[in-house]
C-alpha cells in the first residue's frame, strides 16, 4: 500500500491535489496495490484535510464524474453509481451505496449519518438466508431534506420538495411536498 507520506510528498510536490489522483489513474500496477493506493486517496479526499467546498471537485475526478457543485463535510462515503445534483449539502458521515445508481435533484440537503441504501439480498434457503444480491436505484427530487439518521432503502423515489423526519426509514416511494416521519417511514402531512 502506498504510504501516506507519499501521497502528501506528491501532493507538496505538484502544489495540486488533482495531480496525484491523476497520476493513481493512470498508473500501471497490480489490480490490489492500485485499489489500495485509490483507497487511500479516497480516505483523503473524505477527511477532514480537505476543505469541503473542494472535495466534491476532487471527487468529480475520481470515479463519480456525476458531481456538480455540492458541499461535501468530511467522513462521508459513496460506493458505485453516485449523481448529485447541483448545490447539495451532505453533513458528516453521510453514506451513499450506489450498487444501483442514485439520483439527487438540486438543492437537497443530508442530514448527519444519513443513509442511502441501493443493495440488498433475496431471501435464501434456511442455511444462509442472505441470498442472491440484487439492486434497485434511488431517486431523490429537488430541493428535498433527509433528516439525521433517515435511511432510504433500495427502489425508492422521494419527490421534489419532501422532508424525511430523523430516524426515518423509508421504504416506499414519498409524494412531493410531504413530511414523512417514522419506521417505516409514514405520511405526516402535505407541505
Amino acid at each position: 500500500m502506498l504510504p501516506a507520506r507519499s501521497l502528501f510528498g506528491l501532493i507538496r510536490a505538484t502544489g495540486s491535489l488533482f495531480e496525484p489522483i491523476v497520476f493513481l489513474k493512470g498508473i500501471v500496477m497490480g489490480s490490489g496495490l492500485k485499489i489500495a493506493a485509490m483507497d487511500l486517496v479516497k480516505n483523503f479526499v473524505f477527511s477532514d484535510a480537505v476543505p469541503m467546498q473542494y472535495r466534491w471537485k476532487i471527487l468529480k475526478k475520481l470515479d463519480w464524474p456525476h458531481l456538480e457543485y455540492s458541499m461535501i463535510r468530511s467522513k462521508c462515503l459513496f460506493i458505485g453509481d453516485v449523481r448529485l445534483g447541483e448545490e447539495n449539502y451532505l453533513n458528516r458521515q453521510v453514506f451513499i451505496d450506489g450498487s444501483a445508481t442514485v439520483t439527487t435533484g438540486s438543492h437537497v440537503q443530508f442530514g448527519p449519518r444519513s443513509m442511502v441504501i441501493t443493495g440488498t439480498h433475496e431471501i435464501g434457503e434456511a442455511k444462509c438466508r442472505g441470498g442472491k444480491s440484487t439492486a434497485q436505484p434511488v431517486h431523490i427530487g429537488n430541493g428535498c431534506w433527509i433528516g439525521a439518521g433517515a435511511i432510504i432503502l433500495p427502489g425508492v423515489t422521494i419527490g421534489d420538495g419532501c422532508v424525511i423526519a430523523a430516524g426515518a426509514v423509508v421504504a416506499k416511494d414519498c409524494e412531493p411536498n410531504s413530511l414523512y416521519a417514522g419506521v417505516p417511514a409514514r405520511l405526516v402531512r402535505k407541505l
